[in-house]
């Protein structure tokens, strides 16, 4: 029994965000199919040192293969000098299953955060978007900013983030990127930003609204992919019930963990049946933007089918190029 491994830099080699949103939007359009079998995410809590393991699995039907992929996040890191975050996707052969490949997943989940909001921007953002408010300046930010200037020729980016300092380097780190805007500006506040964009992208940990409804012009559209659980909401109740479509991953899988949406629908102010999963929109089951002037929002959680389909073309093409280490595990006994 042969097992490839693939490194961060591998992968990078193999896969760009160009890539990553069709690939995403395969994964949609798979899951809208039934294609797959999500098994639910378990989460194992260590006290000491503190931290979760996070496990996510996915099985495609018919012996397409299925991958899980595996989430430390150990909030002391900073002190031991290493991230606070890392993560691996291990492939299994869907006829056998045998374990195929092991990759680094940190890369992998940059890039199917920023292309799922991507392929949802080219169906919920105007045509002629142009202005992006940035609210957070971390990594989220980072590749969903990355996926945008994909899908739209954006021409400024406003940043607004709780450490001004970070904010600076975030408006640096803009500049020096390749294929984002030139002009890119701290804002001197969130409201200022919001009102002043075409794109909201709201990426931080914030258990409490950051962005107001109030704010949004006619025709935003609202992308949040921070805060991922059912206590906390990067927007408030006003930005959801001024929305004319409301749409999550999936509903069935991710709802529950979605402040943003859970908190108004517990509240009365919207009802759940209002919320639309992404695949069913790019599926062509459900309509995308319809009017210019609608605001549009887009919750972003993750779903393992994600993982899985990014993680099985990056090891069609590290096979087809020979890229990665193999090794012999044994094991092929009866």
């Amino acid at each position: 029994m042969r097992l490839r491994i693939l490194t961060e830099n591998d992968v990078r080699s193999l896969i760009d965000m160009g890539a990553a949103i069709p690939i995403q939007e395969e994964a949609f359009t798979r899951l809208a199919a039934r294609e797959s079998v999500e098994g639910l995410r378990s989460f194992v809590v260590s006290e000491s040192p503190p931290g979760v393991a996070i496990f996510n699995p996915s099985f495609l039907k018919g012996g397409g293969g299925y991958g899980v992929k595996v989430v430390s996040d150990f909030f002391g890191n900073a002190e031991r000098g290493v991230a606070r975050m890392s993560a691996i996707v291990t492939l299994f052969d869907g006829e056998t299953g045998h374990p195929r490949t092991v990759m680094e997943g940190g890369y992998l989940t940059d890039l199917r955060t920023g292309a799922g909001t991507g392929a949802a921007a080219r169906r919920l953002a105007r045509a002629d978007s142009r202005v992006v408010a940035a609210v957070g300046a971390g990594r989220v930010a980072r590749n969903q900013l990355q996926a945008l200037a994909r899908t739209h020729d954006l021409e400024r980016v406003l940043v607004a983030g709780r450490s001004e300092a970070r904010a600076r380097a975030f408006v640096e780190w803009i500049e020096a990127e390749p294929g984002l805007p030139d002009d890119a500006r701290l804002a001197g506040s969130v409201g200022e930003a919001v009102g002043k964009a075409d794109i909201v992208v709201a990426a931080t940990t914030s258990s409490e609204p950051v962005i107001r409804g109030r704010d949004l012009r006619a025709g935003t559209f609202v992308a949040a992919a921070g805060a991922n659980v059912a206590t906390a909401r990067e927007v408030d109740t006003e930005t959801v019930v001024r929305a004319k479509k409301l749409v999550i991953d999936s509903p069935a899988e991710s709802l529950a963990n979605a402040g943003d949406l859970a908190i108004p629908i517990a509240e009365g102010a919207i009802r759940e049946d209002e919320v639309t999963g992404i695949a069913d929109i790019v599926a062509g089951a459900c309509p995308g933007r319809e009017t210019e002037e609608e605001i549009t929002y887009y919750k972003s959680l993750g779903l393992p089918i994600q993982d899985l389909i990014t993680a099985q073309h990056i090891e069609r093409r590290a096979v087809a190029a020979g890229v990665g280490t193999v090794i012999e595990l044994g094991g092929d006994h009866d």
